[in-house]
């Protein structure tokens, strides 16, 4: 009788991974959104080119860099649910690398890494404009992005003695 009860939370804690499809589903929309925003952003940076200035080129070129960040962000997490979705991916030629070897450690790091890279070029953006920026907004961003990094450390540090202890 238990056995039966414990091979049916099995099988339904199993088959719940599918609950997350429609997400990820979701999740590819939304990196086609970016593309579009990506393309228009470059359609407006070409168009715009003869009368903008350095400042103006290095803004048009960081969007563009966030964009392309914001739109990585959204493949790691993609990617790491087709791996947990379907175990035929382990075994697709055409996958990048790290994936089907990516544990929860090595996929949290590359999450933070992405979000602490849009967040830099957020601050870049900001100091490329801080004549006209609100002082207590660019500190405001300064601590979020420490506040990341230090994140990102701790993560590590606690991943460290995790390791240390096995």
């Amino acid at each position: 009788m238990f056995q039966k009860f414990e091979r049916f939370i099995l099988t339904t804690l199993k088959a719940s991974r599918w609950l997350m499809a429609p997400l990820y589903l979701g999740l590819i929309v939304a990196l086609g959104i970016v593309l579009v925003e990506f393309y228009r952003e470059l359609a407006h940076t070409i168009a715009g080119f003869g009368e903008m200035t350095m400042d103006m080129v290095s803004l048009a070129v960081l969007k563009l860099i966030d964009l392309v960040l914001v739109g990585n962000l959204i493949f790691i997490m993609t990617a790491a649910g087709v791996q947990v979705l379907a175990s035929i991916a382990r075994a697709a030629a055409d996958q990048p690398d790290w994936m089907g070897n990516l544990d929860f450690s090595g996929l949290k790091f590359k999450i933070l890494a992405s979000i602490v890279a849009i967040a830099s070029i957020e601050l870049l953006e900001t100091y490329m404009n801080i004549a006209s920026m609100n002082k207590a907004d660019v500190l405001w961003k300064i601590l979020i992005l420490l506040a990341l990094v230090l994140s990102g450390v701790l993560l590590a540090w606690m991943d460290r003695l995790d390791t240390d202890r096995s």
